[in-house]
Order: structure tokens, then C-alpha cells, then sequence
């Protein structure tokens, strides 16, 4: 973590909400205008606030980015939960052209290098941040990039990362519905590419902690893990 990686936190942006989308169950996704110009790195995030909307409670959420500006837009992803609360209410209800401010995007889940291989895993919606550093890494065919994603019942854009995997050989994308298999597949990822690789890890607070410390059992070095926390999702 570097001072460079807040520099985005002193921008904050008011901008239009395009479209919300519910593709299954409690999961939604916000798809958000940019004007030209506009960028951040991909795999950080925000802090989002919607003014004019009577927020009880937290006025403001941290989400990660989903999307790589190259795309044209900013995507964020979000499951409500069984009891929905008030901003989550609010966002998943905006229409299309109402206004959603934005602090930063910024953070230190990005790419470090261009030669290192690459392993990225998640948890659930933790998948966001990672669909963002896929889609900016998805043309390059020079190190491995491979993807752990971890979901007990839905796999948020599953199939944008089936796309990836199928257009680029470099690309590996494995889902597993259970602890049991994500840790073994986390083992055997470990083992192929030991302190070769850099691991990115992103879901709950527990995901992290349990996959951070499965990987430094197995000697990964901390400075090999990049962790995205679940603070909005």
C-alpha cells in the first residue's frame, strides 16, 4: 500500500446512473455514465453516496469498480441481503439519468507488474474488483492469469469471464461451490506457482483471512497477497 494509491480519494464526481439491472435472486448491478476523460485503474473503488435520496442510516457505501474505463462506463456490483437496508433500497431502485456521487475511485487492488502471473480469488460479490483487473489484463497472452471464484449460489458476470477464458488461452477460470474445493484448488494453485505469482484476494473479511492464512501456510509471502476487503457490497 502506497501514498500514490489514495491520490483519488480528493476527487469526488456526481454522475448518472444509465441502468440497474437484477440478474438473480438478492444480486444487482449498477451500470453508471462516464464523461470522456474520465478513468481510474482497474480493481479500485469508491465511495458512494446518492444525493437527494432519504438514506436512514449510513449515508455512503465503498464498492468496488467492476469495470475497466476502456469499456466506457462504471459498473458496480451489490447483493442486498435479506433485509434490505435503506441505501441499498435507494440504489437498486434509481432510475435511469438520476445523479450518484462518487469519491475517488481509488486503492491498491491493481496490477503490480507486466510479467508476473497472476492468481485472483473470490468470494461471492468480492468478484467485482477482479472482473475490473480481468477485462484490463484480457487481451494479454504473456504471463497466466488465473481465477479462483468461489460462489454457493450465483456466479456474478460468470459468463463475462467465460468469454475471457475462451478468447484467450492464457486466461483460466475455475467456480467451486464450496470451501472444500476452493481450498483445494487454492493448494494446488499454490503449489504450481509458489511465490511466483502474485494472489489477489477478494470477498468477506473471513474469505480473506482464511485463504491469506491458507496461502502463507503453504509459504506464500505477504508481500505476494493483495487483499480487497468486503466493505459495500
Amino acid at each position: 500500500m502506497k501514498i500514490s494509491d489514495f491520490r483519488g480519494i480528493f476527487r469526488t464526481s456526481e454522475l448518472e446512473v444509465e441502468s440497474v439491472e437484477n440478474p438473480y435472486g438478492d444480486y444487482y448491478t449498477v451500470k453508471i455514465r462516464i464523461p470522456k476523460g474520465y478513468s481510474w485503474i482497474p480493481g479500485e473503488h469508491g465511495i458512494f453516496k446518492l444525493p437527494g435520496k432519504n438514506i436512514q442510516g449510513k449515508k455512503w457505501r465503498a464498492f468496488s469498480v467492476a469495470s475497466n474505463p476502456k469499456e466506457g462506463f462504471m459498473l458496480i456490483g451489490t447483493r442486498t441481503g435479506r433485509e434490505i437496508s435503506s441505501f441499498k433500497s435507494a440504489l437498486t431502485g434509481m432510475k435511469k439519468g438520476e445523479k450518484i456521487s462518487v469519491r475517488g475511485p481509488f486503492g491498491w487492488f491493481k496490477v503490480m507488474d507486466n510479467k508476473t502471473p497472476i492468481v485472483m480469488i473470490a468470494g461471492g460479490v468480492g468478484i467485482t474488483p477482479i472482473r475490473a483487473v480481468a477485462k484490463s489484463l484480457e487481451m494479454e497472452k504473456s504471463r497466466p492469469v488465473h481465477i479462483i471464484y468461489s460462489s454457493k449460489d450465483y456466479y456474478l458476470f460468470g459468463d463475462d469471464f467465460d468469454e475471457m477464458a475462451t478468447n484467450n488461452a492464457s486466461f483460466h477460470v475455475s467456480k467451486y461451490g464450496s470451501s472444500s474445493e476452493t481450498k483445494a484448488a487454492v493448494d494446488k494453485i499454490t503449489s504450481q506457482f509458489e511465490n511466483g505469482a502474485f494472489y489477489y484476494i477478494s470477498g468477506s473479511q473471513a474469505f480473506i483471512s482464511s485463504i491469506s492464512d491458507q496461502l502463507k501456510s503453504s509459504g506464500v509471502s505477504k508481500k505476494r497477497i493483495i487483499n480487497d476487503p468486503f466493505l459495500g457490497y
